[in-house]
Parts: C-alpha cells; structure tokens; sequence
C-alpha cells in the first residue's frame, strides 16, 4: 500500500505504470465550491504523483454525474486534440463537498515522452497514415461478416490506443453486422476495433454485444412461478389465471407503447391503440411489447426509489423479435435492447428482460464496462441479481435463489427448472472457468449472500451505487472494494466487515489471518511453511 506526501490517503498503484491508480480514504476539507473546481484542485495538488502536468493542459473536462453518493467528476486525456484510449481519471466527492475517491488511468509523462518521439520520427520520415476509408475497409474486413450480411459502419475516429502502455495513432471503428437469413454468421455483432493507423495492424477487437441464453417468460413474473408450477412448457396452454392486469403508466398519446424510460420504436409492425388499451393474451405478438414496457418501466421507477435518479432515465430503445434464435443483446454503441425468439420468446420472460436490462445500466453508469473478462462476469452476475432480488419475494422458497424457471423447462433436468442459481458454492479463483455466465455465478454467490444479511434495500442500494466507483477494466476485487467504499459513503461503514467476511470467504479478497492468501486458492499453489 502506497502512501503520497501531497495528500493524506491511501494509494493503490497501477499495475504497468506504478503511478497511483486508486485513491481512497482521503482527508480533505468539506468545500461549498462546484464539483469541477473541487476536482481541478485537487487534480493540480496530486499532478506530481500522476506524473501529468500540473496545468492540466492534458485533461479535458467531461462531465459531472451526480449520484446517491454525491458527484463524480470525469476528466479524459487527450494528445494532440486527439482523446487516449481508456485514460480516465475520475474525482468521487461527498455531497458535503469532500473528495474522498479517485480513479486514475491516466497515462504518465514517461510514456508520452515516447508518443511524442514517434511522431517526430514519423514527420521526419514522412510515413504514409491510413485513410478513414482504408480503415472502415480494413474493420470491416476484420469484423468477418458473411455474403450477403449487412454491414454499418457506426463510429470512426482517430484516438491514440496505448499498445503496450504507450499511446500511438490509432483508428477507433465501430462495426455492427447483421447476418442475412441465409447467413452461416450465428448473430448479430457490433465490433470495436482499434487498427494502428501507421500499419492497419488490428491492436484490440471486442464484440460490444453482450447475449445471454434464455428462452422466454410471461407475466409477473412467469407462470411456472404466478401458479408453482413446473410442468408448464413453451406449447404449454396457460389458464387465465396466471394474467395480471396491471396499470402501462406515463404512456405518451401517440397510441404505441413508448414513456419516459422505454420504447418499442424499434420492433418491427410494432402494435398500435389509440384508446391505450393494451390488453393482449401469450398468442398475440404485441403481448411481448407490453411485457418489456412494464417491466422495464417499473425497475426504472424502483431504481429511482432506492435514490437513482439519473441512471439510465430515459426511454430505450427496445425490439421485441430482433432475433430468431435464444439470445439476446444490449448494444451499448446504439443504446438498445434486442430479444430474440427461440423456444418460448425471450421478451416474455420478465427475469430476462431485467437481467438485459441490467446490462444496459451498467454501461449507462460506466461506458464500456466489461472490458475485460471478469467485468463481463461481473456483468453476467450482476443481471442475476437484479433479476433475482426483484422477484424473490413473490417466488416459492424453492425458486427463490435461481432464476429462469420458465425458461428453463425446456433444457433443464432439475427440479425446479433454472436457468443459474445464485447460491452456488464456486470461490475464487480456483472455479473461473473463462465463461462469463459461470463466472458471473461467482459475483452473484456474493452479492444474493449480502442480501441475506443487510437485507433486499440496502443490498440493492450499495450494489447499483457501486457501480459509479468502477471503472471499464474492473474486476472481482476491484468490485469488492468499490462496494466497501460505497457503504462507507452511504451507512457510514456500518457493513464494512459484513462485505469484507463475505468476499474474504469467496476468495476475492485476500484473507489477512491467512498471510493473505485467497480462500478459493488451489491447495498446490499455496506456499508451504517450511518448520
């Protein structure tokens, strides 16, 4: 653990540049100034640490967000007029104007020094740059679309990507592909590629979609639970009983299922009544639209009555039927949701449409989270949660802790059918597996076994505003200690040594009783004391 002499704080370094990376338990003084100047000074006062000029002639100012934990200030850096890649520096201040968080991948000056040498090596030899249409062609060419598939080019810009900590010229291209019906391609995709604008050597390539297998489910939230029972299937016939009329609230007057926070503007032949009256049974595709419309509407409304007022509060865009087969997507470039149609139709299943929905408020709070392999599981298994959490208390005890009971008859053995379970058993690391929904089950573990012990609130509240201390590279760890820092904002520490008991056992965090050492270690990597 680091320490600075500028500030009175602790200091967890960056792994490749060893410049301070997380910054926490800061001592500062309470500031009725507006979060931009508190953020700047505080920027300037710690600019020898960062190793970035003390001007801040590097930075430039993006946004603040407010949140239940006060305001986060986001600054990017820049070179040339041209923005770096992943260099973010975040400043977390309290609503009494305190800083008492900050999240830096910022990239040092040692390292620029080296941009900068290439350029002037570059200008001297007069190397020839790739073209904004030879980069949309090579990004295409590396997104793999298939005859006859359609192909859009979202996004192109020239950034600077750090390949191996130091920036270069890079383009940034987006790419969405879409497989034709006679298509071999299995789905959608919408590709980010980072192409070296000297070489159009392909640096990073990420599929921005994220799919999660499912198959449908109805009502509130589905039949196998409203009725308790498992027999049920997707040819099954569905008694009345299992309807729930409900109230579509806030519905503007053009007669379509669209408000405040979703829309159905992008389903196709999308259902239309002027007098509102919604009322469709399972048979009628519109059924669908009005499932996603109140579901989504309430988890939004919920997530303002927890104190979030500003994540994701807007309408998104939602396709009912985008897709033929059993996954769905959120597309975090064009801010959607598309769900797909195999077996019993995925826009009927209320768990899943919170579990995408869960994923779209991630990005919503952290662009591009899940950038790596255990934010994608964080991701997976945050969905879970929100799902599960929502509907636990109206479920019978024996389908509580798993999700996907409707979905699940199809393909599943168990008794009852479930797609995951939020009680498993796996530790880290010795149970990741590289599969973001098997390990999504870990993160899940963690967050359902806080909800048992701090209850459905004030589990909900720290694990939605935790998010806003995350950054798009986090992972297990990172998670764990960003929810430690939210609850010391928002209950004053008061379940500091509940989440830290739980994410010490599931090996997320190293136990300090154990020198350290993770409890989901295998056995043979763990150092034997020499007597």
């Amino acid at each position: 653990m680091a320490r600075m002499k500028s500030l009175t704080a602790k200091v967890e370094l960056h792994e490749q540049y060893k410049t301070p990376h997380r910054i926490y338990d800061i001592e500062t003084k309470a500031s009725k100034k507006s979060p931009e100047k508190i953020a700047a000074a505080i920027l300037k006062k710690i600019a020898g640490n960062l190793k970035i000029r003390p001007d801040l002639s590097q930075l430039t100012f993006d946004k603040v967000k407010d949140s239940i934990l006060g305001s986060h200030v986001l600054y990017q850096q820049y070179h040339a007029g041209k923005p770096i890649s992943g260099a973010w520096i975040r400043v977390d201040i309290d609503k009494d104007g305190r800083v008492y968080n900050i999240l830096s991948d910022l990239v040092p000056e040692p390292a620029m020094a080296k941009t900068r040498m290439a350029a002037r090596r570059a200008a001297v030899t007069r190397r020839r740059q790739l073209s904004e249409s030879e980069a949309n062609a090579r990004a295409i060419e590396a997104a793999g679309a298939g005859p006859g598939d359609s192909v859009k080019v979202l996004l192109t810009e020239l950034v600077y990507y750090p390949r191996n900590g130091v920036p270069i010229l890079t383009w940034k291209v987006i790419v969405k592909t879409t497989p034709s019906s006679e298509s071999k391609t299995p789905r959608p995709a919408e590709w980010k590629l980072y192409i070296d604008a000297e070489t159009g050597e392909i640096l990073e390539k990420q599929n921005l979609l994220r799919f999660v297998d499912g198959k449908g489910w109805v009502f509130d939230p589905n039949p196998v639970v409203t009725l308790n029972d498992t027999s049920l299937n997707d040819k099954s016939r569905i008694p009345d009983k299992a309807y729930v009329e409900v109230v579509l609230r806030d519905l503007k007057k053009t007669g379509f299922l669209e408000g405040p926070f979703v829309t159905t503007k992008t389903t196709t032949k999308r259902v239309k009544r002027t007098n509102l009256d919604f009322r469709f049974k399972r048979p009628d595709r519109a059924f669908k639209e009005v499932m996603v419309y109140f579901h989504i509407d309430r988890i939004q409304r919920h997530l303002q009555e927890l104190g979030f007022k500003n994540v994701l509060n807007h309408p998104i865009p939602v396709n009912i039927d985008g897709q033929s087969d059993d996954f769905n997507d959120s597309t975090p470039t064009e801010k959607d949701l598309t769900f797909g149609t195999g077996g019993v139709d995925d826009a009927e299943d209320a768990e899943i449409i919170l579990h995408e929905y869960g994923h779209a408020i991630q990005d919503d709070q952290v662009p591009g989270f899940g950038a790596k392999e255990e934010g994608g599981a964080m991701g997976e298994g945050f969905g879970d949660f929100l799902a599960a959490s929502f509907f636990s208390d109206v479920k019978p005890k024996e389908m509580k802790m798993t999700l996907g009971n409707w979905d699940a008859t199809a393909y599943s053995g168990d008794e009852p059918p479930y797609l995951r379970r939020l009680d498993s058993n796996k530790k880290y690391p010795k149970d990741l597996d590289g599969e973001v929904h098997d390990d999504g089950e870990i993160w899940s573990a963690c967050l359902w076994e806080l909800r048992g012990l701090l209850g459905r609130q004030t589990t909900e509240r720290l694990v939605i505003a935790h998010h806003f201390l995350l950054s798009r590279d986090s992972g297990f760890e990172d998670g764990a200690k960003a929810l430690i820092t939210a609850d010391k904002n928002l209950n004053k520490g008061a379940n500091d040594k509940a989440i830290r008991d739980v994410f010490v056992r599931r090996g997320i965090l190293p136990n300090p009783k154990r020198n350290n050492r993770r409890a989901g270690t295998p056995f043979e990597d763990i150092p034997r004391r020499k007597d």
